[in-house]
């Protein structure tokens, strides 16, 4: 069985498109299961725009139905995460508060960056921490977190201990 999302009987006519190459502007065709294609004119490799790998991060057989996917793919798929996350969190907490939480993420996104790393599940905990628990289900909705994520999420919040701010949080999960 092929993924349906990769299966061309589901497609409609957005399952093929044409996007400017972002080196010299010429138009390279795209279709929706390519990970990447190389424009005819300049030969740059392109990440298709498109493409959501959201499936990449968890589903076992992520590797035989995408191939290995680029790094700047997962990266642009992490930064999207990020970006949904935080839009969507802003709506449940106090402004003062998100701020202080947005600062600390900034802080962990810095700390990962200098590593070569990810801050990955710490900052989800950052975030998760403060949710009351409807926000929790609803964020997990909106942002579209997988389900492996999320039974980690909730085994790493039961082991923090409650009543912490950001900045107690944040060195909290600086020390594991």
């Amino acid at each position: 069985m092929r993924c349906p999302g990769q299966d061309p009987r589901y497609w409609n006519e957005e399952a093929i498109f044409e996007v400017p190459c972002p080196h010299c502007g010429y138009l390279v065709e795209f279709f929706k299961d390519d990970v990447s294609r190389k424009c005819p004119n300049c030969h740059a490799r392109l990440v298709n725009p498109k493409m959501d790998f959201g499936c990449a991060l968890y589903c076992q057989y992520a590797e035989l139905c995408l191939g290995e996917l680029p790094k700047e793919v997962l990266q642009e798929r992490a930064e999207l995460l990020k970006e949904r996350l935080t839009q969507t969190i802003r709506d449940y907490l106090p402004a003062e508060l998100y701020q202080e939480i947005r600062n600390k993420a900034r802080e962990l996104d810095e700390q990962a960056r200098a590593k070569g790393t990810s801050p990955g599940l710490k900052l989800l905990l950052l975030y998760f921490y403060f949710l009351p628990t409807q926000a929790k289900e609803e964020v997990i909705q909106k942002a579209r977190i997988p389900e492996q994520v999320i039974q980690e999420i909730e085994l790493k919040l039961k082991n923090l201990p409650c009543g912490l701010t950001p900045e107690a949080l944040f060195n909290t999960l600086n020390k594991n």
